[in-house]
């Protein structure tokens, strides 16, 4: 281990795959404006553009092979050290006692290969290991797993049960229910009908669809034929990239760790530390709520969450993605059991209901009589559905929203048009509390409250807008008890 050791011959492959990927768009924006405008020299400002998304994809490419070329990794006086850089040499080095977790990703390449993406984690960096055999990647994780112990003089207290045991694994049927009731089908649709019109600018598309229009006419049965046949094309699309993506999805423990399994093309692997979890979010649509089905996942804090690719900016990880609602806050409270997996109270009193919706409403009908007077005669319709939106959504709003607290344990229910997050919060891993108000607000005896947790590299907020204010203080002072209690007790 003491001695350097270079990547993975396909780590060349795998960063050429990689930076294609994450090109793509780039990539097919300059194509797109190539054939848009043509590829003629006379006009060379058409193409200065397009040309300089290409170079920038083309730079992607040789920069990410170059870090490959020149990146090692060795174990010495118990620290692992990644260098890489030709110009500009840099080395980072990584105490073994403070690695959290060691996570693996196999990209289609990889599993063609036998590579393994080795992402390392402390609680403040971070480095990524891409690629390294599968045979050095088992070798790395095993003795950096094991030193670490061996430093922590925690040698005794391994759990006998080093084995993961599986705890959820996501059924096939489940990815179709769990497709189904997404929003894949709305984010399909948006891009079709949002690319549409520059794609016919090239294809002709309308032109070549004229026949056919003529054909069935413009009758009421007509167009519901085409809406269904659309609806049904970006269902199928939905399902088929979300059973990619949540492909052989298994969840399984060790006592301290969880550790998710996932997908086809690109398996991921992600191990989370239970102790470091900073807040347990559920998330369910109101139809999934319906069918009785739920989703869990957690949030967790690392300055290295950025260069992730599985984890966003707010560090959080979807644990269980479909679930039986029962089921799930079984498995929770076995999983994460410092945690009340409580119903809130709904608190929030019917005087809030109107301030939820007036001020959308105000700009709603504003905006609307604009449209209408200056561009489009049927605006009115279009206005008239957002105010019963926005009514609906105010409505669930009031309806579902609240809170309650349980010893060093908040929980925040917040609800919007079509799902609704419930936030169980620790208050030690609270960062702060936000009580806001203004006048016509404390005339109204309402304020809202904002409680905030450390999330990825940033933060998230669970909110209550429009409580009592009675609640709101109540909040704020049993975080404040705490507070004072924890720092007369140090």
């Amino acid at each position: 281990m003491s001695e350097p050791k270079r990547l993975h011959p396909i780590t060349y492959l795998s960063k050429i795959f990689k930076s294609v990927k994450d090109n793509v768009l780039t990539v097919v924006l300059a194509g797109f404006l190539f054939l848009k405008n043509g590829f003629n020299l006379n006009d060379i400002g058409d193409l200065i553009f397009p040309g300089i998304l290409l170079i920038f994809a083309v730079v992607s490419i040789v920069l990410g092979i170059i870090e490959a070329l020149t990146t090692t990794y060795w174990i010495s006086d118990d620290k692992l050290f990644v260098k890489n850089g030709i110009l500009s040499v840099s080395t980072k080095e990584f105490y073994i006692a403070r690695i959290q977790s060691v996570e693996t990703t196999r990209n289609i390449v990889n599993q063609l290969f036998g590579g393994v993406i080795l992402d390392i984690k402390t609680p403040g960096d971070g480095v990524k290991l891409d690629s390294i055999s599968k045979q050095a990647a088992d070798e790395l994780t095993h003795y950096l797993e094991t030193r670490k112990n061996n430093l922590g003089d925690a040698v005794e207290e391994v759990h006998q049960a080093s084995a993961f045991e599986s705890y959820y694994r996501l059924q096939l049927k489940d990815i179709m229910l769990m497709s189904v009731t997404s929003g894949a089908m709305g984010t399909v649709l948006a891009v079709v009908f949002g690319l549409y019109s520059q794609v016919d600018e090239i294809l002709h598309i309308s032109d070549r669809l004229a026949p056919i229009q003529q054909e069935i006419g413009s009758s009421f049965s007509s167009i519901a034929l085409l809406v269904m046949m659309a609806l049904l094309l970006s269902y199928i699309t939905g399902i088929f990239v979300t059973a990619l993506k949540y492909f052989n999805y298994e969840l399984t423990y060790d006592g301290e760790r969880l550790r998710i399994r996932y997908g086809l093309f690109e398996v991921k692997e992600r191990i989370v530390i239970v102790k470091q979890i900073q807040a347990v979010e559920e998330k369910k649509s109101f139809l999934r709520q319906w069918l009785g089905y739920t989703s869990f996942r957690v949030t967790i804090t690392s300055d290295a969450a950025l260069e992730s690719e599985d984890e966003n900016v707010l560090g959080q990880i979807e644990v269980l993605p479909f679930i039986k609602r029962k089921e799930g806050l079984a498995v929770m409270a076995q999983l994460v059991p410092d945690y009340y997996y409580n119903e809130v109270d709904r608190v929030i009193p019917r005087r809030s209901l109107r301030r939820y919706i007036q001020w959308h409403w105000l700009v709603i009908i504003i905006a609307t009589a604009l449209v209408q007077y200056y561009f489009f005669n049927q605006a009115w319709m279009i206005g008239i559905v957002l105010l019963i939106l926005t009514f609906i959504a105010g409505w669930m709003r009031y309806r579902y929203s609240g809170y309650v607290i349980q010893d060093d344990q908040i929980t925040v229910r917040e609800t919007g048009l079509f799902a609704s997050s419930i936030y169980h919060l620790k208050e030690d891993r609270l960062i702060s509390i936000h009580v806001t108000d203004h006048y016509f607000l404390e005339n109204a005896r309402l304020a809202s409250i904002v409680l905030r947790v450390s999330a990825g590299s940033l933060f998230t907020d669970a909110s209550l807008k429009l409580v009592e204010r009675t609640d709101a203080e109540r909040i704020y002072d049993w975080f404040i008890e705490k507070e004072v209690r924890q720092y007369e007790e140090s």
